[in-house]
């Protein structure tokens, strides 16, 4: 897979959202829920924010014409535990989803 993928989780009554360069791989629980942000000088990125807002500044600065999968526990190689990997209610993965298409991203929801 190219371009990025995007997880979601609900946590503390707050949305996060990790954004990580997509590769082959497959990504672990850890990486994904991790606080700790990460680009590295050749492109790759793993970022992780909380709330609409911060998902939206981050998607506005990914280069146009870029894919955006927002993925779910499908993509992860393991799973349960603490977090469950999901998408938020419909209202907010819309705002988020049209945001991403005004920035010139070809986003894909496998989620909904």
């Amino acid at each position: 897979m190219k371009g990025y993928e995007l997880y979601s989780w609900e946590e503390n009554c707050q949305w996060h959202y990790t954004i990580i360069t997509g590769t082959n791989r497959v990504k672990t629980m850890e990486e994904i829920t991790s606080e700790e942000d990460f680009i590295s000088e050749i492109g790759w990125v793993n970022v992780h924010v909380v709330g609409v807002d911060a998902i939206k500044d981050v998607l506005g600065r990914l280069p146009e014409g870029e894919s955006v999968f927002w993925c779910d526990e499908l993509h992860v190689g393991e799973t349960g535990g603490p977090i469950n990997l999901q998408s938020p209610p419909e209202q907010i993965v819309d705002v988020i989803s049209e945001y991403a298409e005004q920035c010139g991203l070809n986003f894909v929801n496998t989620v909904h």
